[in-house]
């Protein structure tokens, strides 16, 4: 898919609205539900994969996240109501893992912030 960072803000908040827009249900809350479910693991590294989203904690913190092309990043914290959205070059080399490694240093960056201001953080360290 081709998204606009606001594009995948809104796809990001459909999610973590439950399938909801302005209190119309555009997708089932059950398959939002299920989407998120663990059913199976990335064959190079120890991450869970639902439907459509990858799960990982994040400062002990469960999220989910759709991961595009060259480090694009949707991610949905629906513990703290946070939908993160990252975009960067798509000449990044997808070999280089400290690419990555960066941006998911700025998300997890915003997810203890919000946690923090939420007090939520203390919780789970």
């Amino acid at each position: 898919m081709l998204l606009t960072p606001r594009q995948m803000l809104a796809f990001g908040e459909l999610y973590l609205k439950r399938g909801t827009i302005q209190g119309k249900e555009i997708l089932a809350a059950s398959w939002i539900d299920a989407s998120f479910v663990p059913r199976g693991r990335s064959r190079w590294s120890e991450q869970m994969y639902g439907y459509g989203w990858w799960v990982r904690p994040v400062l002990g913190l469960q999220t989910y996240y759709a991961w595009g092309y060259g480090g694009q990043f949707i991610v949905v914290s629906p513990e703290l109501a946070l939908v993160v959205v990252t975009t960067s070059a798509t000449t990044a080399d997808t070999a280089r893992r400290d690419h990555r490694d960066a941006v998911w240093g700025v998300i997890e960056q915003v997810v203890g912030a919000t946690a923090a201001k939420a007090g939520r953080l203390e919780r789970h360290r």
